[in-house]
């Protein structure tokens, strides 16, 4: 009984929801006669083709008196002279070469021989100030003389380097 209650109501949506059916003949009328255009497509091609046509003759060279189309010289109008460019590339292969000079006088500096720290005490004993013994801080001056020497000797080599030739980059 369920089912069938299902069915009716699935098939009642589908007779609602189609079109109603048409027994309406028009075999019997004849069609009256109508006056057709040629349509917009028509006008489009033939509207294309008579300015490409006029463009064409608008763009043409003339090759008897030598002169330039009409466009080219619109364009050269525009245009910014040949003379102007050679001006502005000189001026900027002038600025590129100074900073290149500028760069390497920069980089061709002599390293320092000694590192500035700013507080030698806090980066060698880190801790508190607070309640310390006396005479329990080390000297120091052994672990400076270490670092300056090995400064040195790494400056020795660079310098060594740069005048074998050896030297790959400006870095090393």
């Amino acid at each position: 009984m369920i089912l069938a209650r299902r069915s009716v109501a699935s098939a009642r949506l589908l007779l609602r929801n189609q079109q109603p059916r048409r027994f309406d003949s028009h075999a019997a009328h004849p069609a009256a006669p109508v006056n057709e255009s040629f349509g917009r497509s028509f006008y489009v091609a033939v509207g294309t083709f008579a300015s490409c046509f006029a463009l064409y003759h608008f763009t043409k060279s003339t090759q008897e008196s030598g002169s330039k189309s009409r466009i080219s010289s619109f364009i050269e109008k525009w245009s910014t002279p040949e003379k102007v460019l050679e001006q502005r590339n000189a001026i900027h292969t002038a600025a590129v070469e100074k900073a290149a000079s500028d760069r390497h006088l920069f980089v061709s500096q002599d390293l320092r021989s000694h590192y500035e720290l700013k507080n030698p005490e806090a980066s060698f004993h880190p801790g508190q100030p607070y309640n310390v013994i006396p005479g329990n801080n080390a000297d120091l001056s052994k672990v400076i003389a270490h670092y300056e020497r090995e400064n040195q000797k790494a400056e020795e080599a660079r310098v060594a380097r740069l005048k074998d030739g050896k030297v790959v980059s400006i870095y090393d």
